[in-house]
């Protein structure tokens, strides 16, 4: 039964997100129009604020609950599987940083849907790209407010309706208060409060359990095969190893609403900065909470759920104002990826499909910007209250739909003079349907996840629709 007395400090904790976005949107400067300053905010990001928006906005509530969970169900194997996305950072800003920078910098760009017009100049890209960016992220931002809300419920005891209200309410007050520019500061905070209170918790299990040797011999007595690197009964196979890597590591170039935080940084050497301090911070925030799951099994053998590992243990092993602050960690996570969906859908509904075809005065752009983030967020808190069953495959489908859509488009786009518009609305439509064919048909060809061979076909018809273009 949930605990009442653990939603003080996290109501606290709520508070000081909304303090922190209040002051952003004070400091918040008059250059540029309406749009530009709350959906990009300039190029105000420094390394430190760089690294930490970026890995709290890739990172989510299946980084803390549904990993650790699947750590705590196969073991180290799991722990190793989750590290592939510690270069997420660097391949990030390293790759398309630099080239979405100066763009930004020279175009005015807001939006990832700006970058394909400088590039592209075709209407009917865009609102493909535009459409595809907003059934897919109303799709996620409904998975992190149920994840979230269902967490809170569960170990404070208040009703999941008010849980969520509570989610759905601190998330629309601090995006309206100042935009991207408050999304990237509470992002920060939010990125603290992930390290400092995984740190915690692992050392916490550490005292708690007698240490890794006790924790991981307990573990060798209960399976022998949590302790290999394919897991129990060889679950991780090559195929399974190799589809995740391509998922939470390479495609994430494709994915919007982390790949526009390189187009705030405000010079070069921020960036670089952003680049190491990305990559250590998270190695942190996957590595720990990973390999606390797998440990967890060892002092809590028989959960009813392994999604329930994280926070028992938070309740187990601290006492209630403590864990309340800890429980912080995963709802931060939950917070920081819907945040900059929301932002990014917002954006992608005024200034990518309404704004270009009839331009608008600076109130009437003012007014459609905070009622589409009140409407987007509405209706996914309305969609949440009664969540479909299939709700990860849900999250998987939506994920993958972004980096078939946008990453061959984005790449190619930037690095590939003779990259075309025809190349891409081709490989975007062959991609898309690809991966949703295979994916609710739950056919797996070659053994493989269907972003692995629908990210392969749509990269070779973006080349050839392209070639044949240019010929």
């Amino acid at each position: 039964m949930g605990d009442l007395s653990l939603l003080i400090p996290i109501l606290l904790y709520l508070v000081v997100t909304l303090v922190i976005a209040r002051v952003a949107a004070a400091r918040q400067t008059g250059e540029g129009g309406f749009t530009q300053r709350y959906f990009l905010g300039g190029q105000f990001m420094g390394g430190t604020l760089l690294a930490l928006a970026l890995v709290t906005t890739y990172t989510s509530a299946s980084s803390f609950i549904g990993g650790p969970g699947a750590a705590y169900k196969f073991g180290l194997g799991w722990v190793l599987l989750a590290m592939v996305q510690v270069p997420v950072a660097m391949l990030t800003l390293g790759v398309l940083g630099p080239k979405l920078w100066r763009l930004a910098k020279e175009s005015g760009a807001v939006t990832i849907l700006d970058v394909l017009e400088q590039r592209y100049r075709n209407g009917p890209l865009l609102v493909l790209a535009g459409v595809s960016l907003l059934a897919a992220f109303v799709g996620m931002v409904v998975v992190q407010f149920t994840g979230g809300a269902r967490l809170l419920s569960v170990m404070t005891g208040v009703d999941y309706t008010v849980a969520l209200a509570i989610f759905v309410g601190t998330v629309l007050l601090y995006t309206l208060w100042g935009g991207f520019r408050a999304v990237s500061y509470t992002d920060a905070l939010q990125g603290l409060v992930m390290i400092f209170g995984m740190i915690a918790l692992f050392i916490g299990l550490l005292v708690k359990g007698g240490g890794m040797t006790a924790l991981t011999t307990e573990l060798a007595a209960q399976d022998p095969g949590l302790l290999r690197p394919h897991g129990p009964d060889d679950f991780l196979s090559w195929p399974f190893l190799m589809s995740f890597w391509v998922l939470v590591c390479l495609g994430t170039l494709g994915l919007p609403h982390t790949v526009l935080r390189t187009m705030a940084v405000k010079d070069m050497s921020a960036l670089r900065r952003a680049m190491v301090l990305g990559t250590a911070v998270s190695a942190v925030v996957i590595l720990l909470p990973h390999l606390s799951g797998v440990l967890g099994r060892a002092m809590l053998p028989e959960l009813a759920s392994p999604d329930e590992v994280m926070p028992t243990l938070m309740v187990t092993l601290f006492p209630p104002m403590l864990a309340g602050l800890l429980l912080a960690a995963p709802m931060a996570a939950v917070m920081s990826s819907v945040d900059s969906m929301l932002l990014q859908a917002g954006s992608t509904l005024v200034r990518d499909l309404v704004q270009r075809q009839r331009p608008l005065s600076e109130s009437a752009q003012k007014a459609l910007s905070y009622g589409s983030t009140i409407g987007l967020t509405l209706l996914c808190g309305v969609l949440a209250l009664d969540p479909p069953d299939m709700i990860v495959w849900l999250n998987l489908a939506s994920l993958g739909a972004l980096q078939v859509v946008f990453l061959w488009p984005l790449v190619l786009g930037l690095f590939w003079p003779r990259a075309t518009a025809t190349g891409a609305i081709a490989s975007m439509l062959s991609g898309l349907a690809l991966f949703l064919f295979w994916t609710f048909a739950a056919i797996k060809p070659l053994g493989l996840h269907a972003i692995v061979p629908s990210l392969a076909i749509s990269g070779v018809v973006f080349v050839l629709f392209s070639l044949r273009r240019t010929n």
